[in-house]
């Protein structure tokens, strides 16, 4: 099992700390226990002797994500970005911009994502409120994400344009349909705000 294969690991980096590919295979053991605190640790010192060790910095990554280290973890999505320029790390780089309300830095990179055309061919797996999930077109999912950042700044305008962009691409995209529902449900209760006769208070009685 998990612990038996590590524990043994362990010992032989104990016994042979010279072997670097022992530290790479616990720390590939860890990951797949989602031992997040020994993959940070890991992680951090493989990355200090080789920097270009992106498979590491991705594990790295998930990791910081797990424990609560957004900020971290969107350093490192951006190095493998940087150095791989595959679409699935400006998504994840998008993603922790939102998380961090960092709204125009993940607008911008919703936009390159967009304006890429590999965007539509590539799938990304979307969770839904209720626990369940969907392969998306990455654009689509672009476009969700875009939409939603226009709802934290109150643009319901541009927040319903991009979730219906999200549902030109995929129409049968679960979040971006809640999404525009909710988006309808504002604007209603808004007019019904807006229309609303005001009190002027009540009147003082007669003498």
């Amino acid at each position: 099992d998990l612990q038996a294969a590590s524990v043994a690991l362990y010992n032989a980096i104990a016994l042979k700390p010279e072997r670097k590919d022992l530290y790479d295979s616990l720390t590939y053991l860890y990951f797949a226990g989602e031992r997040y605190g020994q993959v940070y640790l890991m992680g951090e010192d493989i990355l200090k002797r080789d920097e270009n060790r992106n498979d590491i910095r991705e594990m790295l990554a998930v990791a910081k994500q797990a424990l609560n280290m957004p900020k971290e973890a969107l350093a490192d999505y951006e190095k493998i970005f940087n150095a791989t320029k595959e679409l699935q790390y400006l998504y994840q780089v998008a993603t922790l911009q939102y998380q961090l309300k960092r709204f125009g830095e993940c607008i911008a990179s919703l936009e390159q994502i967009i304006a890429n055309p590999e965007s539509e061919k590539k799938q990304i797996a979307i969770k839904n409120q209720d626990g369940g999930g969907q392969n998306v077109p990455m654009k689509a999912a672009a476009f969700n994400v875009k939409g939603i950042c226009a709802l934290e700044v109150n643009q319901d305008d541009a927040a319903k344009e991009n979730f219906n962009e999200a549902l030109k691409l995929f129409p049968d995209f679960v979040l971006a349909k809640n999404n525009l529902t909710l988006v309808e449900q504002r604007k209603a209760a808004a007019a019904k705000t807006s229309t609303t006769p005001k009190t002027t208070g009540t009147p003082a009685p007669k003498k």
